[in-house]
């Protein structure tokens, strides 16, 4: 009877961390992929940028994100502990901390239809946004990310050998409680991407 009932215990116990285990795990966004054109080898040396939001919730993203890539022989770093608190999206800048960090790739989430067209007519935004080649100054303004009942991330990847996108997805949350949750549903569905399609050198 004690080593049935010792059982059940262990038994409850186990059920008991994993529900709880399921239940803090963040919610998965809806992903599409828009370019795929992997390298042949994972990323090693990571700068991770991100533009939507405000700045503190900028730097909130690009934290949680480096955090949730680096492991193994993946290191990743946030953009502000690069450039400085509240840090400038320019080409200039982002060339000079490819050149003294020696990244080998840059990835860069801002909100779906962020960039404007009309402010540079002719300049590629959308899908054929180039990081590399052209000034997104209007990136550089507070963006507040208020609860709403969607919002997309767009995500892309840049070799810095190349210094062209091998790699874009978008990702759909909707209904989020908080910038909190939508942060950390938006991160966890980033990461997972990014290790599923073989972008960090594990």
């Amino acid at each position: 009877m004690k080593i049935r009932s010792r059982s059940r215990t262990t038994l409850l116990l186990l059920f008991t961390l994993l529900a709880g285990a399921c239940a803090s795990a963040p919610e998965s966004a809806s992903v599409i992929r828009t370019v795929f054109d992997p390298p042949q080898s994972g990323f090693s040396n990571i700068m991770v940028i991100s533009v939507t939001g405000d700045y503190a919730s900028r730097g909130i993203f690009e934290r949680q994100l480096s955090q949730a890539i680096s492991g193994g022989d993946v290191i990743a770093s946030p953009y502000y502990t690069v450039i400085g608190r509240n840090p400038q999206l320019t080409r200039a800048y982002l060339d000079d901390a490819i050149a003294a960090r020696r990244f080998d790739a840059v990835i860069f989430t801002r909100q779906k239809g962020q960039e404007q067209e009309d402010l540079a007519p002719g300049r590629p935004v959308g899908r054929a946004f180039d990081l590399f080649s052209y000034d997104y100054a209007e990136l550089n303004r507070d963006v507040r990310l208020r609860d709403a009942r969607s919002i997309t991330f767009i995500t892309e990847v840049y070799s810095t050998a190349t210094r062209t996108k091998i790699w874009a997805i978008e990702t759909l949350s909707t209904s989020f409680d908080s910038v909190e949750s939508l942060i950390n549903e938006q991160v966890f569905t980033i990461a997972g991407q990014l290790d599923a399609d073989g972008l960090l050198d594990r």
